[in-house]
């Protein structure tokens, strides 16, 4: 049976519906990994269904812990406020060093990696 993203996430317990989106992120950005872009907050609410960039902070935290907890470059660099940089929320790298750790980004082998579940989104979350 397919499971919709919007339909999974109103299921949800509170608390656990950040975790829920933060896979359908994950997918969005490792795309945008791939194919060397960025991705505006508008843009990405946009694709997951939202009216606006509100919820993204708690999705991509989920993203940006588990990332930082296993090593991985910070794939939610890729993120974007209108001035082509992460906004407040992120905080696993400097801007000093934003150019180089975003090649880091598009540069990881992220297909090759089985994804993460939304249990270890949330541990990673709830690890922070």
């Amino acid at each position: 049976m397919v499971q919709y993203f919007n339909d999974v996430t109103n299921n949800a317990d509170e608390g656990r519906k950040s975790s829920v989106r933060a896979l359908q992120a994950w997918q969005i950005l490792i795309g945008k990994a791939y194919n060397r872009q960025i991705v505006r907050y508008r843009e990405l609410a946009r694709i997951m269904d939202y009216p606006d960039e509100r919820p993204l902070s708690t999705i991509l935290g989920c993203i940006m812990y588990f990332c930082d907890q296993n090593d991985l470059p910070p794939l939610t660099i890729l993120v974007v406020n209108q001035d082509g940089v992460p906004g407040g929320g992120f905080t696993a790298e400097t801007l000093a060093n934003y150019h180089r750790r975003r090649e880091e980004v598009h540069n990881h082998k992220w297909y090759k990696i089985i994804p993460p579940t939304i249990n270890e989104f949330q541990t990673a979350f709830d690890n922070r």
